[in-house]
């Protein structure tokens, strides 16, 4: 009997500490646009970009997800399976906001892949996604310049564009 309930509370121990350092294996950091702070989530995968907001049912004002690239392409979005309307910012290396979409409107599922791209025009290492009405409420617009600090789950980090101040606060963690 005392083996046994030993047993059962190493084992809802060992639960609880993998739950605990679950969100320290996410990805993520902190987004800077006309001096306001965003917690962003990162897709950095091609399987996190493919999947980025879809099916959430928010995205806070203080939130964005910033899409991570090794290279500068035309990365257009499509808005499958998204439920959400978004603010979307393209930039370049150091910063540069060279493209915008304002109030992306979601995909109704009834329409399948038959979804409508936006942006991508314009050649881009990067994208941001903000709530909607973030880009008028703040005054962004193609010339500004963002800055990033991400931190990756590989151990790898990513700093770019406009510095960003050392806040002490909590490590990001991916929403759920």
């Amino acid at each position: 009997m005392r083996r046994t309930f030993f047993f059962s509370l190493a084992t809802i121990l060992l639960m609880f500490s993998n739950v605990a350092c679950a969100n320290t294996d996410v990805d993520g950091g902190y987004v800077i646009a006309k001096g306001k702070r965003f917690l962003a989530e990162v897709a950095r995968t091609a399987n996190e970009r493919a999947r980025g907001l879809m099916y959430r049912q928010q995205l806070q004002s203080d939130r964005c997800m910033f899409f991570v690239y090794d290279q500068d392409d035309y990365h257009s979005i499509w808005m499958k399976n998204c439920l959400i309307s978004l603010d979307v910012a393209w930039i370049n290396t150091d910063g540069t906001v060279v493209e915008i979409a304002e109030n992306v409107p979601p995909c109704s599922p009834l329409r399948g892949d038959d979804c409508p791209s936006f942006g991508g025009t314009v050649l881009s290492r990067h994208f941001i996604e903000f709530q909607a009405g973030t880009f008028k409420r703040l005054g962004l617009k193609v010339g500004d310049k963002v800055g990033w600090d991400l931190k990756f789950s590989n151990g790898k980090s990513s700093k770019g564009g406009l510095p960003i101040a050392n806040k002490t606060q909590p490590t990001p963690a991916r929403a759920k």
